[in-house]
């Protein structure tokens, strides 16, 4: 791959020659005192440019006719000069020392971050080239506040959690997606390299446009576009690199292993298995098996230009990562077309369009890791033939590398997302756009599992192939008239706007047994027995459809008063007859007041905005058909004198007509200061976030024979408050910045309506009890069980302390909280959640002499992990060496058990299982090296930088298993780790970016 890609790089340096007649002009760029190194220039209208060197000096070849130079540099006012005839054009540049004026998109528009009256923050695409990353997700971790991003796993390809100032709701928390104008439910698709910005909406004023899907914030990503005028850019940049695994558990080796079962038998009155526990040694480490080191490459090449009437920007990136754990693997193939073209002075129409193939190796993680956790350490892997070992003989547990070699299971996904625009300006002051855009994916998946035969409990007798085919398409139109003007110091405008979307989405499945041969080539239904047909057929991804009207005001007197006022109307299919529209309002007030007259802040306070907002948004992500009565057919039977075919069906799950939106009201506060001649930037935000009508299956008596229907019965607050701070300093060649943004989240359930005013979900380890308790005054998805309060040491012990059922010495002591003088499902307690309550991120970056370091760091606090996968029944399966903390006499220990396999020492969901959450990890840490002007102009290109990047080099964690985020799928499941997530991976890369 490396030597693929020095080729192709030459090839492109070799290409990129100047046949146009040429004009050298050179000159010095200064801050009036020193130097100032790396400033960028560039010849407008044109594809030539440079940088100044380690004296401030640059010299740029500029095609004739051209007019003018643009200079920018971080921290300073851009600079564009006109040329005039002049060979030699020095600049003095002045610190930027107002942000003001930075245009940020927001819902259905743009504005200056000073006229914003909403929370929204922005991340440019400089920030999120950090990390080698296919996903965006995990590219934009710890760059905002209020955003907390949590990695689904470490599987090549996995995509991200995103939760925007906490969790308000019992279902899907996400938040809505917007690229380029089309909504859309997930961006797992998106190149990062392609990204030109990200804008993340957090509160009313921000979200309310976009009514029922706002409640749990919003995040507009806009794609790069073309550049007018030039012969146009060719960039390319490119990375390789290895991954391994970043952590491991500290399991039992063979001696400690025999010792404990050895322990087990004598508490269970049988003889000892092992004579010889230590003649075992450390035997078998089934994590050194399972891991591997593992390459990943991304290669990523683009084409801008246009002329006066429009550009163009075309991009293609081939990103490929192998997993960690062999057999699994991501392949993707990303094509991007931005076009835009002013037909007329008046008429504009513009495209934004992608194409992504993918296909994955889908290895069985979760039967890997949860084999390599109980595999016993005394069986070898394979014996002296080359078969696999048995490790059912002592745990009853698969062999982990049996599992990795049996497995076929591979995927591969088609995916275009487009829009196309026309834009019309009337009557001076008024503009129409339409938008129109599509969104198709289409998908194959193909698993087989051949004949095998390992252990009695690890075979497959008869094999077998099961194929599925799914599409879903999604199409929004959306039409918007705005309004601008200004009348003296009053500026307003505005927008109104109707939009329709619809998405449907299908999959059908079949299968068959006894195919003809394992190999690939045969791996096709028609080649299966025809009496072992299977088939399947049904919704994918959910049905529904939206019509909307939406409309927003901005007030703005002389920069100093601002005023936002916006509402939609959305009418749903999700909600039945009685509930199917909502209306969504919100007002944003702001005041700029160091644009005041009596405003004298002096060098020391540079500016001050205070604003606040209140609105209400909805959330309609509740799933398919959840107000309609569902009915479950096929339940046939044979009965009657003449033992006739009777068609059955029941009642699956009753209906609710009054199925009605969950909505959002929310309060913000907000404050925005610079100092230092804005050097010093400062933004604090409070946010008060109540959800009301949070739906959940109520509980209803057993004898109706069906599954609770989803209501409207909870009410939940997130309260908090965002504190961003930033800090850049340029001293002649030397430049700096360093940023920080923290989140303060408290999240609480006011309301539970209904019988009993509780439920209970998660279910936790091999008994399926109950782990995670819904209920006033706890967090969703908080953890709920017995505190442990010791070990009965000695039969005194025993007489003394109330037990949880029949006990004996040596067990695990359960507090007895109402002190009734017994311990039972009464004294039951909150034992932690999983929602931190400290969210941080750290960046910065350091420049000197064409030599850039740039880090990152996140971090979360006060949340707590149910470490599941030790509370299962120990089988004699392997365990983690935190079983060595055990009872085996009287004062031996008072917070481990004595060793057995069952009862409530391993199957009570208690303290003993809860972990810290606490954690902070280097994300990022990268260093980078720019080649000078005048070497990179002397091989005509415009820059050429080359870095090694480091990701997830350092984590320091509370939490004994892989890693802190654990998110295994659905909110009361959230922080709760069975052992069967991808571990995060360590990445070291080598890349380069050149541009011509």
């Amino acid at each position: 791959m490396q030597k693929r890609l020095l080729i192709f790089f030459a090839f492109f340096t070799l290409l990129c020659t100047c046949v146009r007649a040429q004009t050298t002009i050179s000159g010095t760029v200064t801050d009036g005192t020193d130097a100032l190194i790396g400033v960028s220039v560039r010849a407008i209208g044109t594809t030539s440019g440079t940088i100044t060197d380690i004296d401030g000096k640059y010299s740029l070849s500029v095609p004739e006719g051209t007019e003018a130079l643009g200079f920018t540099y971080l921290g300073y006012r851009e600079i564009k000069e006109q040329i005039a005839g002049r060979t030699q054009v020095d600049i003095l540049m002045s610190e930027a020392t107002e942000t003001l004026n930075e245009v940020v998109v927001v819902g259905y528009g743009i504005q200056q971050k000073s006229d914003l009256t909403g929370a929204v923050a922005v991340v440019d695409a400089q920030e999120l080239m950090d990390i080698p990353t296919q996903n965006l997700g995990q590219a934009l971790q710890g760059k905002v506040s209020g955003l907390q991003i949590i990695p689904t796993s470490g599987a090549p390809g996995a995509g991200a959690i995103f939760r925007i100032r906490g969790v308000g709701t019992f279902g899907d928390a996400s938040p809505l997606f917007v690229v380029d104008g089309m909504i859309l439910s997930d961006i797992d698709f998106i190149n990062p390299a392609d990204v030109a910005n990200v804008s993340v909406l957090k509160d009313a004023s921000a979200t309310a446009i976009y009514g029922a899907r706002g409640a749990n914030g919003v995040l507009i990503i806009t794609t790069k576009q073309g550049t007018g005028g030039g012969d146009g850019q060719v960039s390319v940049s490119a990375y390789t690199g290895t991954q391994e695994v970043s952590r491991r558990l500290d399991l039992l080796n063979a001696t400690e292993y025999a010792t404990i079962v050895n322990e087990i038998d004598a508490n269970s009155g049988r003889a000892p298995r092992y004579a010889d526990p230590e003649s075992l040694g450390e035997g078998t480490d089934w994590q050194d098996l399972i891991f591997q080191t593992a390459p990943i490459s991304s290669v990523q090449l683009s084409f801008q230009g246009g002329g006066d009437k429009g550009g163009f920007n075309l991009s293609t990136n081939y990103f490929s990562q192998q997993g960690i754990i062999d057999g699994s693997g991501f392949d993707r193939l990303t094509v991007r077309l931005n076009t835009s073209r002013s037909i007329k002075s008046w008429l504009r129409v513009g495209l934004n369009s992608s194409f992504i193939y993918s296909k994955s190796d889908n290895q069985n993680a979760g039967g890997i890791l949860q084999g390599a956790y109980r595999a016993d350490p005394i069986t070898e892997p394979r014996d002296s033939l080359g078969n696999f070992g048995d490790t059912s003989l002592r745990g009853n547990s698969g062999n982990p590398l049996a599992t990795q070699f049996y497995n076929y299971n591979k995927g591969q996904d088609y995916r275009g997302v487009g829009s196309a625009y026309l834009e019309a300006d009337f009557l001076k002051h008024f503009t129409f756009r339409s938008n129109f855009g599509l969104d198709f994916s289409a998908g194959f998946n193909r698993r087989f599992s051949p004949v095998f035969f390992v252990s009695a409990a690890q075979q497959n007798e008869i094999n077998d192939l099961n194929l599925t085919s799914s599409y879903q398409r999604n199409w929004l139109w959306e039409n918007t008239v705005d309004y601008s003007n200004d009348f003296g110091l009053h500026h307003v405008d505005g927008l109104v706007g109707i939009t329709y979307q619809d998405q449907f989405g299908e999959f059908v499945s079949g299968g068959r047994q006894r195919i003809q041969g394992s190999d690939p080539s045969l791996l096709y239904l028609g080649l299966g027995d025809q009496m072992t047909a299977t088939n399947g057929n049904g919704i994918n991804g959910g049905t529904f459809g939206v019509e909307s009207f939406l409309g927003r005001v901005n007030y703005n007197y002389d920069g100093r008063y601002l005023l936002t006022v916006s509402a939609r109307s959305d009418g749903s299919s999700r909600f039945g007859a009685n509930f199917r529209r909502g209306f969504f309002p919100s007002v944003g007030l702001g005041w700029n007041i160091s644009r005041e007259g009596f405003w004298d802040g002096g060098e020391l306070f540079s500016r001050m905005k205070i604003r606040s907002s209140y609105g209400v948004t909805g959330n309609d992500r509740i799933g398919q058909d959840r107000f309609t009565a569902l009915v479950n057919s096929g339940l046939n039977a044979v009965f009657g004198s003449d033992e006739a075919l009777n068609i059955g069906q029941t009642l699956q799950a009753l209906a609710n007509p009054n199925l009605r939106w969950e909505e959002t009201t929310q309060f913000d506060f907000g404050i925005e200061m610079g100092f230092l001649s804005n050097r010093l930037l400062v933004d604090v935000d409070f946010f008060d976030k109540v959800t009301d009508g949070l739906l959940y299956r109520a509980p209803i008596p057993d004898y109706i024979g069906a599954t609770e229907p989803f209501q409207n019965i909870a009410k939940v607050v997130n309260r908090g408050v965002e504190l961003n701070i930033n800090w850049r300093e340029t001293a002649g060649k030397f430049s700096y910045s360093i940023g920080g943004n923290a989140t303060f989240l408290d999240n609480e359930i006011l309301s539970i309506d209904g019988e009993g005013g509780e439920f209970f979900d998660g279910g936790f380890g091999i008994g399926g009890v109950n782990s995670t308790r819904g209920v006033k005054g706890y967090p969703i998805g908080g953890f709920y069980g017995y505190e442990l309060d010791g070990v009965f040491q000695n039969e005194d012990e025993l007489g003394t302390f109330p037990q949880l059922g029949q006990q004996v010495i040596g067990d695990l002591r359960f507090r007895d909280r109402n002190g009734d003088g017994e311990v039972t499902a009464a004294d039951r307690t909150l034992l932690g959640s999983p929602i931190p309550d400290l969210i941080i991120g750290v960046n910065g970056s350091i420049r000197y002499a064409g030599v850039d370091l740039n880090f990152g760091l996140t971090g979360q606090f006060g949340n707590e992990i149910l470490n599941a996968k030790r509370a299962s029944r120990f089988g004699t399966y392997n365990q983690e060496t935190f079983f060595l903390d055990r009872f085996n006499g009287e004062g031996s220990s008072n917070t481990g058990p004595l060793a057995t396999l069952a009862g409530q020492n391993v199957e009570t969901v208690s303290s003993r299982y809860i972990e810290s959450g606490n954690y902070i990890r280097l994300r990022s840490l990268q260093l980078g090296y720019t080649l000078p002007a005048d070497i990179s102009q002397k091989i005509r290109m415009q820059r050429f930088r080359v870095y090694v990047n480091g990701t997830n080099l350092l984590t320091s964690q509370e939490y004994s298993g892989y890693n802190p985020e654990v998110y295994p799928g659905g909110q009361f499941s959230s922080g709760i780790d069975r052992g069967t997530l991808y571990p995060v991976s360590r990445i070291v890369t080598f890349g380069l970016d050149a541009s011509f």
